[in-house]
């Protein structure tokens, strides 16, 4: 009886993985990462800024970075 139990116990996680599976998004494109990035470090620096906080300038110089980089991309001027 024990090995019935066990079975369907198995049979029931292995759905249930796989329904996991099922529902998980799928990965963002890389351009799509880079301007969810460069939103973030600006805002990110808008907030520091308007706070008066140190670090502004790093998030600010962090965006900059990563749309020259998103630029070039879209350029083709990276190659691999």
């Amino acid at each position: 009886m024990s090995e019935v139990v066990d079975f369907w116990s198995w049979v029931a996680q292995e759905r249930a993985r796989d329904r996991t599976l099922e529902q998980a998004e799928e990965p963002p494109t890389l351009l799509d990462w880079l301007e969810r990035e460069i939103n973030v470090a600006r805002e990110t620096a808008f907030s520091l800024s308007i706070r008066q906080e140190n670090g502004a300038e790093y998030w600010t110089g962090y965006a900059d970075a990563l749309e020259d980089l998103l630029r070039k991309i879209q350029r083709r001027e990276v190659r691999a």
